[in-house]
Parts: C-alpha cells; sequence; structure tokens
C-alpha cells in the first residue's frame, strides 16, 4: 500500500503489561514529519496487503461489529474495550508476552480503517509510562524492515465489515488458538489469500500430472496463462470456471479435479479473490529447476511458444527441455 493514499487521523499508544492491574493507554498528538509518526505510517502501509494475513467478514450482529464507532470520534471506546480485552487474555495465554500498542483510525481509499499493532519485544521502540503518560521511548532507526517479526497486528475495514490479521497463535485454556481472532475480536478466520491461492493451485497441478502425463508440461503451462488471465479479467479464480477452461478437453480430468476439491475441501463455486500484488505474483516467471540444480526462469508468455522451447515428459515423470533460441547475453 503507497503511503499516499492513507490518511491518519487519530493514534493511541498504550503500554500492556499482565503484571499491572489495567492498561495504561492515551491519545498520541500526530506530527507528520516526527519519525514516530513515519513509523506507524510506515508500520501500517507495509502490512496492509500482506497476502498472508487471515481474514473474515464479519456480521452486523457479531461482537465487533458491536464495537466499532461510527466515526473517529467514537474511537476512544474502540480503543479502551480492546485494551481491556488484551489485558484479560493475557492473565490466561501462558505464552503471550507484554508489550506495546499501537492503536490506528485512518481513512484508506475514502474508507475508514481500524489497525491495532501489539509490539513484542521491541528493541528500538517501547511504550513507557512517565509520569501517567504513555510515551515511546527509541534507540536507533523506527522505520519497520521486510524481516521484523517483532509485531502482530489486525485491521478492520468498517464499511465493508472486514477484518484480516496475523496468524499468530498463543495457549489458551490448553487450546492453541488465533489470540486476535478468537479472543480479542471473537471471530471464526479462513484461509489467507496466498494460502487459498496455492491450495488451488497445488489441485489443478496434482490433477494435471495424474491424468495428462506426457503431456503435463504444456498442460501447466498452459494453465499458468489461465489463471493469469481469469485474476486480470474477473479479478478472482473460481475452481469451477478453472475446470472449464484448463480441463475442456479432457472429461476424466474433470473428474479427478473435482475429487481432489472435495477431499481437500475447497469450494466449487466460491471464487477466490485475488489483490493486485497476487496478480502480480502469477504473472511472475515460470521456475524450471533440473536434476542437477540448474535454474531456468521462463516468462509466461513464452511457456507455450514452441518456436522457443519445447518440453516432454518421461514416464517416471522427468522433463525433458529442449531451447531452440538461446540468443541472449550473461547477465
Amino acid at each position: 500500500m503507497n503511503t499516499s493514499k492513507i490518511e491518519i487521523d487519530r493514534i493511541f499508544l498504550c503500554s500492556i503489561d499482565s503484571a499491572k492491574a489495567f492498561v495504561e493507554y492515551n491519545e498520541y498528538t500526530i506530527d507528520p514529519d516526527g519519525e514516530i509518526f513515519q513509523y506507524i505510517l510506515q508500520l501500517f502501509a507495509r502490512n496492509y496487503d500482506n497476502t498472508d494475513a487471515k481474514k473474515c467478514f464479519f456480521k452486523l450482529d457479531s461482537f465487533i461489529a458491536s464495537i466499532l464507532p461510527e466515526d473517529a470520534t467514537g474511537f476512544d471506546a474502540f480503543v479502551d474495550v480492546i485494551a481491556d480485552e488484551m489485558h484479560t487474555l493475557m492473565q490466561d495465554a501462558v505464552d503471550l508476552p507484554s508489550g506495546s500498542g499501537i492503536f490506528v483510525w485512518a481513512t484508506v481509499e475514502e474508507q475508514p480503517v481500524i489497525a491495532f499493532f501489539k509490539l513484542n519485544f521491541q528493541k528500538r521502540l517501547a511504550c513507557v509510562v512517565d509520569d501517567g503518560t504513555v510515551e515511546f521511548k527509541q534507540r536507533g532507526h523506527l522505520l519497520p524492515t521486510q524481516t521484523q517479526k517483532e509485531y502482530d497486528y489486525f485491521y478492520i475495514n468498517i464499511m465493508e465489515h472486514k477484518t484480516w490479521m496475523t496468524d499468530m497463535i498463543c495457549h489458551v485454556d490448553n487450546e492453541s488458538v488465533n489470540y486476535m481472532a478468537e479472543k480479542i475480536l471473537k471471530i471464526s478466520l479462513v484461509k489467507s489469500e496466498k494460502e487459498a491461492v496455492k491450495q488451488l493451485q497445488d489441485t489443478v497441478i496434482d490433477t494435471i500430472k495424474e491424468c495428462y502425463k506426457e503431456e503435463a508440461p504444456k498442460k501447466v503451462f498452459e494453465y499458468r496463462q489461465s489463471v493469469v488471465d481469469e485474476a486480470e479479467d474477473f479479478g478472482n479464480i473460481t475452481p469451477k470456471r478453472i475446470a472449464e477452461v484448463v480441463f475442456a478437453d479432457n472429461e476424466e480430468a474433470k473428474a479427478v479435479y473435482q475429487e481432489k476439491l472435495e477431499e481437500r475441501e475447497i469450494p466449487k463455486e466460491k471464487p477466490v479473490e485475488v489483490s493486485n500484488k497476487t496478480k502480480r505474483s502469477l504473472k511472475k516467471k515460470q521456475k524450471i529447476v533440473t536434476e542437477n540444480g540448474i535454474e531456468i526462469l521462463v516468462p509466461i508468455e513464452f511457456l507455450e511458444d514452441k518456436s522457443i522451447f519445447d518440453y516432454k515428459q518421461d514416464s517416471q515423470g522427468g522433463i525433458s527441455i529442449l531451447i531452440k533460441d538461446a540468443g541472449g547475453q550473461l547477465k
């Protein structure tokens, strides 16, 4: 998510310490040029489109809907409820560490979005209570990095009744649970976008390998191009539509594919929504790795170009690759 599309309206900071009787929090005075604000803005933007996030659409009679404020002026009450739920949970969870909390009310592409970040074991940044006021104390540069795994988070799109979050598991009452979903927001999650796309991809490719034998490589590459087109044309990938496009020439493959969908509990009619980030990923080059470790990257649009590549699969599943046009440069 580009930071230019995000307008942060309110921020609350809190210190979440199970040893204390309650959670202390207060509103942060926004300083657009300050390093603390820039850290929070980058944190919000970096995780907003994360395809690994678990997600859920919630109903109007759900707990989460009942505590959502109508606008930013009521954000204080939401912060109070979630901070209290978090503090209560920490008394029961054996592996949920104390930490700092950041609550954000923002407008993203004209829609109100709430975000919460729980920062764990921060070496660079921590909330401390000084004379009754919660403040950030920093050490060194603050901007979050790709490898930083020091926090959990959730986002809530109020207008779309949608929430998404990290899949952070902790143990409560001898059960392993996603604490933010099941204990804080009291919702049930579905697969992340990345998980759903991969599961469907694996099902299609497994069917192709089983039913097309020596023609499997060609069919896999045909499928790769088809799924890119599906995502671009419809903004989603539907298992049923994939069957009609990819397996139109093979009734046996259609039947095998349907069986695999049922075995893996993949709904046939329900589309898998894909973000722009996933669309870009689907368009990436196909990697082919030989037995001796040689890697070949082929642009999707050239996978079926017989004037450049020819593929054959033997009875043991091995693939022979003939590159007919090897002109180019070493890079």
